[in-house]
């Protein structure tokens, strides 16, 4: 049993892709509306160099962005919390904020960053920026209250108290915080190259498809799709130890 549910999610992957197959050649489908999977593998390797060399322009900017998004949504939520004058302040701004399309502002990211590859990595730390916030929070105010008093009964630091407590308990609900963030980043740098700049995956989808290449749009989104598989993955594995070393710590 443990051995089929390894393998079922591969085995449901590999069944989707025979019936799609087996459907657009039955049906006798028309390659510029649905290519079969092996016509769209044959075209991911006969474009491979142009995809590897606009992967590399996406990755740079998802990373770019992801990273500067974590690090404010992660540094805000602690000052936050020691702060509460400035979370009053601040919360509802920051949701409220939420609430405007990225794709509305990005002609004033254009205007103030100019047509680089920073408004695109704005957008990106925009969008990872607040799921990091919320969860982080919400991990650190769920720490366990019999732990805190224990910390203030010895008279630990404010630094002791959440290095060795707060941000263990919340490491959970950081990765959380983590993985959400990354599915949408990853929709913010293909959505940041539509609007932004001359190359990426996203500017790419976009010129296949106002030319009607189908094939090279599911080559692309085959190779979008593994990037995200790839990076969600490593933050799982990341996790894993993490969760590991903080809950030694912590004890």
């Amino acid at each position: 049993m443990n051995l089929l549910n390894r393998f079922l999610p591969g085995l449901t992957i590999l069944a989707g892709v025979l019936i799609w197959e087996f459907a657009t050649r039955y049906l006798a489908i028309r390659e510029f509306i649905l290519p079969a999977p092996s016509v769209v593998i044959q075209t991911a390797i006969a474009i491979a160099p142009e995809l590897a060399r606009n992967m590399w322009a996406t990755l740079s900017v998802l990373l770019s962005g992801y990273v500067l998004g974590v690090v404010m949504g992660i540094s805000l939520a602690v000052i936050m919390l020691v702060l509460p004058p400035v979370r009053r302040a601040i919360y509802p701004l920051v949701v409220m904020s939420q609430t405007i399309p990225k794709i509305a502002i990005a002609p004033l990211l254009i205007l103030w960053f100019g047509v680089g590859p920073e408004p695109k990595i704005f957008i990106v730390a925009l969008l990872a920026f607040f799921p990091v916030l919320v969860n982080t929070v919400a991990g650190l105010e769920g720490t366990d209250k019999g732990h805190l008093e224990l910390m203030h009964s010895v008279d630990a630091s404010l630094w002791n108290i959440y290095r060795h407590v707060r941000l263990p308990a919340a490491v959970p609900q950081i990765f959380a915080g983590l993985k959400l963030a990354l599915t949408v980043s990853v929709i913010g740098a293909v959505v940041g190259e539509w609007v932004v700049g001359n190359q990426g995956l996203g500017y790419l989808l976009l010129a296949y498809n106002s030319s009607l290449a189908t094939a090279n749009v599911f080559a692309t989104l085959l190779l979008i799709i593994l990037i995200s598989a790839t990076l969600f993955y490593t933050i799982t594995r990341i996790e894993k130890a993490v969760s590991w070393r903080a809950r030694f710590q912590s004890d």
